[in-house]
């Protein structure tokens, strides 16, 4: 299967933040590119999903905040995620000079350092949420598995889990859980 890249990949395991449509998540960056990144997460997004990385490198005076779409998604069952890095393929929109500074930096040889993990929480949403643990099931099969996360209602915590979990989950209970 041949590659047909836009730019030259460089292995670099960084910390990040993605946020999408529905929630954000912790996460690594483990490849990047003048032109795109490869972020490792279980969420489940969709090819040409909308996403922005946002990275806090010690080159770089602010959090750098990359705007992307999802060009592939790779995902890996459960039970081989130690050996195996499921997440997606993203092609940056807008490259800021900060990140395309930083990657020239790490192509001379020069390592690539975070600072301070890149997340930032809103004080309105998490105040305006509530945790909710919701329990799934297979659609097809006799899986079941539970999903804890923070949503406005058990209905928007329902579509949330399903959302994450994918193609043939469907939500059976949503219970609010004490912070």
């Amino acid at each position: 299967m041949s590659e047909t890249r836009a730019a030259k990949r460089h292995k670099w395991r960084l910390p990040c933040e993605i946020v999408f449509e529905g929630g954000r998540q912790r996460s690594f960056v483990i490849d990047l590119s003048e032109s795109g990144l490869f972020v490792r997460t279980g969420v489940k997004l969709l090819p040409g999903t909308l996403v922005e990385v946002r990275l806090a490198l010690e080159t770089a005076r602010a959090p750098i905040l990359l705007r992307a779409r999802v060009a592939r998604a790779k995902q890996v069952p459960a039970q081989l995620t130690s050996i195996a890095h499921g997440g997606v393929g993203l092609q940056i929109l807008d490259v800021p000079q900060a990140y395309l500074d930083a990657v020239r930096a790490l192509q001379q040889g020069t390592h690539l350092r975070a600072v301070n993990t890149p997340v930032e929480r809103s004080p309105d949403r998490t105040a305006s949420t509530a945790r909710f643990r919701v329990r799934l099931k297979q659609s097809d099969g006799p899986r079941s598995r539970m999903v804890e996360l923070r949503a406005e209602s058990a209905e928007q915590a329902r579509s949330l889990a399903v959302r994450e979990a994918g193609a043939g989950w469907e939500a059976v209970t949503a219970d609010r859980v004490a912070s």
